[in-house]
């Protein structure tokens, strides 16, 4: 199997694991991409993910749910593991695969389509693959599976591994065993598997009855939901599901579920043993992957999450632009932005003079994660403007609940630094030339101060055609026909190669010392969007603005209602307490 090897840095990022959820402060890439789409569901441009899949959705004409779809191209991407030699697992390879017959029928077209615009620089296909996986199970009522990142992508396929319905017991359990799993784990994931979904023709024509084109599924049990249906229609003998009932030859599911005697399926023959089981094997399914890959702790939901930081040139002076996501208990929650100077007499908050500007407006995000867990999270914009002779050099948020209780979200009392205003990305000079043309492009438009020796972009795209990454850098040149403002220079350039669905940029320029300013991990899809208008700047000299600091004050003051989730704290974060009540 042709795994992408990890010394091959030109094709693939290193990953390096990130903090712990206990040490995270903001920015900490590929943390934050990872919860973003975890528990919001969409990418930074507003395409979502969790759409695709909720609430329990068909696909289509069928009645069939993409959930289903999604559950059967994780196992096949999976089941290219060899224990033995740590080849093979959750790697992406699937995207290689679909042309093999064990990979047949339109589902896996269909599940290759939605996953393809997705990954990034930081979350890769076999991450798409875990974190869908772990939508298609919640949405359809089941259990919430633990998700930890940092798989890295095959970018070729792996060996056959995927069982057929006509091999025998014996072929099932050594292939399985192949995979890492024992008799009662292969009949665990076949159950938990197969609670979704069935059959389809004309894929499987000696299983399914049917004729022409149309497409026919034959479920595996009554209910269109993740449930134990599966196993107490099995034992009590009123099974639909095919692989039981149906040709003998291909009844797979019958030599598995019964192949020790039962005893596994008696064991899962509840709502609650069910759903704890199947967190367990989907948890050691989702985390079977090549040896050698380094996995990070557990994705929690972070208490305040900022998101879509933007310095720019607007105008004659600077714009700021910053999301706050908060967990709220009512729409009362109202939040407004601090900040202080890079420069001048009140440079960091000298004075203790302080800048500060109410949100322009709000939206609600979610996720199938979050929805589950009984979760409101509200995502509050600021845009401000920014007199270039002061600057901004940090900034932070007060979260008023309007019940009494007010928060500062201060990155755990850091602040959230903007570390530089020395190159800038332009959005509204930019352009993204596959989106109005057709033609592969980006024009990217620079704020540069000074006189740099180099301005280039170092480019990034992974969700492209033929699923393998693409890193380039391109140079950018001074724009004379721009003229300069507020001691900016415009430099301009063009990424010209297929970048795919998305692509990811660092702006670079060198002075002529040789030190490098960095305005990173920008977002082509984000070019030409709309933003919020720009709130009235206020200020003040107090000396304490707001209440208490931090996400551990938050669980303090509102801790009653946070624990109606089930949810536990850790080190002012929280973490999934696996409750099956």
């Amino acid at each position: 199997m042709l795994n992408l090897p990890l010394t091959l840095l030109s094709s693939c990022l290193l990953w390096l694991p990130s903090a712990t959820a206990a040490d995270y402060k903001w920015p900490s890439q590929p943390y934050d991409a990872l919860e973003e789409l975890l528990y919001e569901g969409a990418r930074p441009d507003g395409s979502s993910l969790a759409d695709l899949v909720r609430p329990c959705k068909l696909r289509g004409g069928t009645n069939t749910t993409v959930a289903a779809e999604w559950l059967r191209l994780v196992y096949h991407d999976t089941s290219t593991h060899n224990v033995s030699d740590g080849t093979g697992g959750l790697d992406g390879s699937i995207f290689f695969e679909i042309g093999r017959s064990e990979n047949v029928g339109a589902g896996m077209n269909n599940t290759i389509s939605d996953f393809s615009q997705y990954p990034n620089k930081y979350v890769t296909r076999a991450d798409i693959i875990a974190i869908a996986t772990i939508f298609a199970t919640t949405t359809c009522g089941g259990p919430i599976v633990p998700f930890r990142g940092g798989r890295i992508d095959a970018n070729a396929a792996g060996p056959l591994g995927v069982p057929d319905p006509s091999d025998s017991l014996e072929s099932l359990t050594n292939n399985f065993a192949k995979q890492g799993y024992n008799v009662s784990e292969m009949i665990q994931l076949v159950a938990c598997g197969h609670t979704l979904g069935g059959v389809r023709f004309p894929d499987f024509p000696t299983i399914v009855e049917g004729s022409g084109q149309s497409t026919v599924v034959q479920l595996f049990d009554e209910t269109q939901q993740f449930d134990h249906a599966i196993i107490s229609q099995y034992l009590d003998g009123t099974t639909r599901d095919p692989l039981v009932v149906g040709n003998q030859t291909m009844a797979s599911d019958l030599r598995v579920f019964s192949s020790d005697n039962n005893v596994t399926m008696q064991s899962m023959n509840s709502a609650e043993s069910f759903s704890k089981t199947c967190v367990t094997i989907f948890d050691k399914m989702l985390t079977t992957i090549p040896s050698g890959v380094t996995l990070t702790d557990e994705i929690t939901l972070l208490p305040f999450k900022v998101s879509s930081t933007q310095l720019t040139v607007s105008g004659s002076q600077l714009q700021f632009q910053a999301n706050l996501r908060v967990v709220v208990p009512s729409n009362s929650t109202t939040v407004q932005m601090y900040w202080c100077d890079r420069y001048g007499s009140s440079a960091n908050c000298s004075g203790n003079l302080k800048r500060y500007a109410s949100s322009g407006g709000a939206i609600t995000v979610s996720s199938p994660v979050t929805t589950a867990m009984n979760v409101s999270l509200r995502r509050y914009q600021f845009v401000v403007p920014i007199n270039v002779d002061q600057g901004i050099s940090k900034f932070w948020f007060v979260v008023d609940y309007g019940n009494g209780t007010t928060i500062v979200a201060d990155n755990g009392g850091s602040e959230y630094v903007v570390d530089q205003d020395d190159v800038l990305f332009v959005p509204s000079m930019s352009r993204d030339k596959s989106v109005l043309t057709g033609s592969n492009g980006v024009s990217v438009t620079a704020a540069v101060k000074g006189t740099p020796s180099h301005v280039f972009i170092d480019c990034f795209g992974r969700a492209t055609n033929d699923f393998l990454p693409v890193n380039k850098t391109f140079d950018l040149t001074l724009n004379t026909s721009i003229p300069a403002v507020a001691g900016y220079n415009f430099y301009t350039g063009t990424a010209t190669d297929d970048f795919g669905a998305t692509m990811q940029f660092d702006i670079v320029a060198v002075g002529s010392d040789g030190k490098q300013s960095v305005d990173t991990y920008r977002q082509s899809g984000l070019i030409g969007m709309a933003i919020a208008p720009a709130s009235e700047v206020q200020q003040t000299t107090a000396g304490k603005v707001g209440g208490a600091s931090g996400a551990e004050s938050v669980m303090m003051s509102l801790g009653s209602w946070y624990s109606r989730w089930g949810v536990a704290v850790v080190a002012g974060l929280w973490t999934l307490s696996y409750c099956y009540l």
